[in-house]
């Protein structure tokens, strides 16, 4: 049986600079008529430690190979082009699960970054999205440790859902899906909380709920030592 997919293969690496320390490299695969982009996060530090430890983190968040691929970007990029391509060939993109990773960059100032990785399954509602904070300085994952007085932050949290009339249970594990909210000169305006979810199953995976803080109300809430970096001009 003749296989329906043609495959144009684009060596472009479209490289987009989009802010102080990271790029997101880009290419593209032909599918059943339509391009579909493949893209990869870059982390620009000469601190070769600081960004392995922040790559075990970010390329494990979604087993989109037969097995785990650690390795550096422009090597994983091609990994994902050939991975692709090869289940094309064989007609196998949909059996295999496959997805396409998509980064977005939401803060990258004074060397704390936040970004999220979310994916989309082929040929399926399927998709996710995970939320990610780091510090560029030593690498570590900054998620819940960026607020203090956790406990009233998740009463105001849940008391937000309730006034969208939407009754979850939570708990501090919350605060590890966030958003920073900043305009193009990196000024913050507040911070979304993403909330997901759990225990209502559906086929396009868990529903995402948005908890929007002002930055006056979500302030005192930010642990010390970051509040000064993130107000840092």
């Amino acid at each position: 049986m003749r296989n329906k997919f043609k495959i144009v293969l684009f060596i472009f690496f479209s490289i987009t600079a989009y802010s102080q320390n990271l790029k997101i490299l880009k290419d593209s695969i032909f599918i059943d008529s339509n391009f579909m982009r493949i893209e990869e996060l870059k982390i620009n530090l000469n601190n070769e430690k600081v960004k392995n430890k922040i790559y075990s983190i970010t390329q494990s968040t979604y087993e989109i190979f037969e097995k785990p691929l650690l390795c550096l970007p422009e090597q994983r990029i091609k990994a994902k082009k050939d991975t692709l391509s090869n289940r094309v060939l064989k007609d196998a993109l949909r059996e295999t699960n496959s997805g396409f990773e998509h980064y977005e960059i939401y803060y990258d100032k004074n060397n704390i970054i936040n970004i999220s990785i979310s994916l989309q399954s082929y040929g399926s509602p399927w998709e996710a999205i995970q939320y990610y904070c780091f510090d560029l300085n030593n690498g570590k994952r900054i998620g819940i440790s960026l607020f203090v007085n956790q406990q009233m932050l998740l009463k105001k949290i849940k008391s937000k859902l309730k006034d969208q009339d939407i009754i979850l249970s939570i708990n501090p594990t919350v605060l590890l899906n966030f958003k920073i909210i900043a305009n193009k000169n990196e000024n913050i305006s507040g911070i979304d909380f993403s909330i997901f979810d759990t225990e209502n199953y559906r086929n396009s995976g868990y529903e995402e709920f948005i908890v929007h803080f002002e930055w006056k109300e979500i302030e005192k809430y930010i642990s010390s030592i970051y509040k000064k970096r993130l107000l840092e001009k």
